[in-house]
């Protein structure tokens, strides 16, 4: 199967906006809540490792589209982790 030089990028960028996005419905769920008790940190913090990683080779590689999705992506997920660590600690005594 052959594609052109478009249909990549199309197809990357739509991949790029789904990856960077897939974790706002829980970033927004957090801020409604102001809870963060059933986000695991293992999982966001290899989230944002991945995210940095992917910038790095974007940067270094000179991939546009990967840089600009995985910043927007590493601010999200950052913001996850952020929000699990050091925003809204449960209240441990609560029950």
């Amino acid at each position: 199967m052959s594609f052109s030089f478009d249909s990549l990028q199309a197809l990357g960028m739509v991949g790029g906006f789904l990856s960077a996005f897939a974790t706002l419905p829980q970033a927004i769920k957090i801020i409604r809540l102001k809870k963060a008790e059933s986000v695991s940190v293992g999982t966001y913090f290899v989230l944002v490792a991945s995210y940095v990683l992917w910038l790095i080779y974007g940067v270094i590689d000179g991939a546009v589209s990967i840089v600009f999705w995985n910043v927007i992506a590493l601010f999200i997920g950052g913001t996850v982790l952020y929000l699990k660590l050091f925003a809204w600690k449960e209240d441990k005594d609560a029950d």
